[in-house]
């Protein structure tokens, strides 16, 4: 009687998943956060019922989902070997897009990020290159001139709204601290700040 009990609490435990397993140690990296964004993404698209019930649920009965096949096949296609692997970088990250939700009016840019924009500099550079030969025509000189004067205000549009992401990137940092002890980089920042975006009808 007391082996049977002993298997039935085994088969129990292996049908919960959650994040307190093998995987409680993790130290999420750069891959694992592209790797959830794409996941994330996907199955919000086509899995949206498990989104909700891990929302709802730290520990998934696998019993309970009806598309387990096609939800693991997402899932390893992004490099996680399994739900509780899944589950372990979710429990790092969720709460670093809850800041990101609680902070709706806070100005930020995600597609251009904070990336160097010395490209710019380099273009100009090219163009004020060619202003300097004294042989080009009017028309192309007014061209050249166009072009400077465009860079020069994509320029200060992009330092600006960097300037605002660096701003950002530093707030979600600051407010995540205290809730997970994954080191985010700037770009990390930015993918799930997207990732919020294109969630937030959830």
């Amino acid at each position: 009687m007391r082996i049977k009990k002993s298997i039935l609490l085994a088969v129990i435990a292996a049908t919960l998943i959650g994040c307190k397993g093998k995987y409680s140690n993790i130290q999420v990296d750069n891959e694992d956060i592209l790797g959830y964004v794409n996941a994330f993404t996907q199955l919000d698209a086509n899995h949206k019922d498990f989104l909700i019930y891990i929302g709802e649920n730290s520990e998934v009965d696998t019993t309970q989902l009806k598309d387990y096949n096609d939800i693991m096949h997402i899932l390893n296609l992004q490099g996680f070997p399994d739900i509780e692997y899944f589950m372990a970088v979710h429990s790092k990250l969720d709460p670093v897009v809850k800041v990101i939700s609680q902070n709706p009016d806070v100005e930020r840019y995600p597609g251009i990020g904070t990336a160097d924009l010395s490209f710019l500099e380099e273009g100009e550079k090219q163009y004020r290159k060619f202003l300097e030969d004294s042989t080009i025509s009017q028309k192309d000189k007014e061209f050249y001139q166009a072009q400077m004067s465009q860079i020069e205000t994509t320029k200060v549009d992009l330092f600006d709204k960097q300037e605002k992401n660096r701003h950002w990137v530093q707030l979600v940092r600051s407010e995540s601290q205290s809730k997970t002890d994954v080191n985010l980089d700037d770009n990390s920042i930015m993918q799930l700040t997207i990732l919020e975006r294109e969630i937030s009808k959830l």
